[in-house]
């Protein structure tokens, strides 16, 4: 069976608060579900539409892996549509990915670009995340916001990832909260990602290896050398560096 990697440049990160399959991190509310389904389904003889019985809703909670929030941080809104600020444990997390920062505001360049949602910020908050993904030739990989989530404080934009192109994961989100602090805890589902395949992956979460860190230092060149980045080039890289799995 492929594999589809997710590897972390943050010892510790797949220890705690690793990337799982989404069947494996269902929100709350579906346990409440199946014990409403059970109960009912038994007074009723088995005559009866439920919830619970929708595969639409609960093929999409299943397909792909949860991005969990690597973190605690606090999210202060002031009212200001525009504005936040946040606050993490300690400043040992900035310094542990001093090359990108934990958390930044896309109000200039993407949020003030992009339609914004009339419950949300106007500004995107970007969570960059120590993952990194090494995923078989040709499979790309569908980002989605947690689908039926318990609450709705955020929610991830929607996109698609080009491992070949860009394999770091590093999510937009919409944020609901418009004053006050709100804790997103670590561990929190933040988005969904769905390979965009008919094929079975087996899930690895690990820390990074000489491998990947090679391929890291090696992109950063490729992407600063030139005006114009050779696409096609770099996912040929890519995959040959990973052994063209």
């Amino acid at each position: 069976m492929k594999k589809i990697e997710f590897v972390s440049t943050v010892s510790g990160v797949s220890d705690l608060f690793p990337i799982k399959q989404s069947k494996d991190v269902l929100p709350k509310w579906v346990n409440s579900a199946k014990q409403n389904y059970s109960a009912r389904k038994k007074a009723t003889n088995g005559r009866l539409n439920h919830i619970y019985q929708c595969p639409g809703i609960f093929d999409v909670m299943n397909q792909g892996y949860v991005v969990p929030m690597w973190h605690d941080v606090i999210i202060n809104t002031n009212g200001d549509p525009d504005a936040f600020s946040w606050t993490v444990p300690t400043n040992e997390l900035v310094e542990l990915v001093p090359d990108t920062g934990l958390i930044e505001n896309q109000s200039n360049g993407i949020g003030n670009l992009m339609p914004s949602k009339p419950w949300s910020l106007n500004s995107l908050i970007k969570i960059n995340t120590p993952w990194n993904v090494i995923a078989p030739r040709g499979v790309k990989l569908l980002i989605l916001p947690v689908p039926y989530p318990d609450s709705f404080e955020f929610e991830s934009s929607i996109g698609i990832l080009d491992p070949g192109y860009s394999n770091e994961i590093n999510l937009q989100m919409y944020y609901n909260v418009p004053q006050g602090d709100f804790t997103i805890k670590a561990g929190t589902p933040l988005a969904q990602i769905i390979p965009l395949s008919e094929q079975k992956f087996q899930l690895v979460c690990r820390e990074m290896n000489s491998l990947d860190k090679l391929w890291i230092r090696k992109r950063k060149f490729f992407m600063s050398a030139t005006f114009k980045i050779k696409r096609n080039r770099l996912k040929e890289l890519y995959y040959e560096h990973f052994g063209a799995k």
